[in-house]
């Protein structure tokens, strides 16, 4: 007899424990679920690249260049700048990640100061995709690309090739080719003349939906 009012005890219980723990769900309406998200990694990374002088530039002003450990950058070192003063940089960037890239325009960033953007002016030419497997060396807008025959003083280029419009696909493994004029104002203050800067040349990364 105690045995099953005992039973009939914890039965009644139960009962009450579940209706109090469906009531709390039902009116708390709030379910909490912890877990990792594993993101897709995407990168569009540099592969190689060029910096170009005209000989009448390489007179008075020099560069030097490195490419960033995690390739997304490429520092330009920048001395004795004068109006006109105008470089021509070409990149091979591919896209290192699982998902389609979409490839657009870089973006600037100077030192000492980002008010040093105001003094110069940019124009970009894209070109490809290509196969990750394709010859650059052969390629007209790459190995045979020339300053001042196919990439002009002016910012414009000479290539047979056409530009591709930006943004467009990338797909994984894929390559495409950047040139960009990089040029100095007329208007550089007197102050600035002869200055030291590095310019930053920054690869934007956008999956493509």
């Amino acid at each position: 007899m105690k045995t099953t009012k005992i039973s009939a005890l914890f039965m009644a219980l139960a009962i009450v424990l579940s209706l109090v723990g469906f009531t709390y769900a039902h009116w708390a309406g709030t379910v909490r679920i912890e877990g990792t998200m594993k993101m897709a990694h995407m990168l569009i990374g540099i592969k190689s690249e060029k910096v170009l002088m005209s000989k009448d530039v390489e007179k008075y002003s020099s560069v030097t260049y490195e490419v960033s450990p995690d390739e997304h950058t490429l520092a330009i070192y920048s001395e004795n700048l004068r109006p006109c003063w105008y470089i021509w940089v070409g990149l091979v960037m591919q896209n290192q990640g699982p998902l389609p890239g979409k490839m657009k325009p870089p973006e600037y960033s100077y030192d000492p100061s980002d008010t040093w953007g105001n003094y110069f002016e940019t124009t970009e030419y894209f070109y490809g995709p290509y196969p990750e497997n394709t010859g650059f060396g052969g390629l007209e807008v790459w190995g045979k690309a020339k300053i001042g025959e196919d990439l002009l003083s002016d910012g414009t280029v000479t290539f047979t090739t056409p530009s591709v419009p930006t943004p467009f696909t990338l797909n994984p493994t894929e390559k495409a080719v950047m040139w960009i004029w990089i040029h100095c104002k007329l208007d550089l203050p007197d102050d600035a003349k002869g200055d030291t800067i590095t310019l930053y040349i920054n690869i934007v990364d956008d999956i493509a939906i």
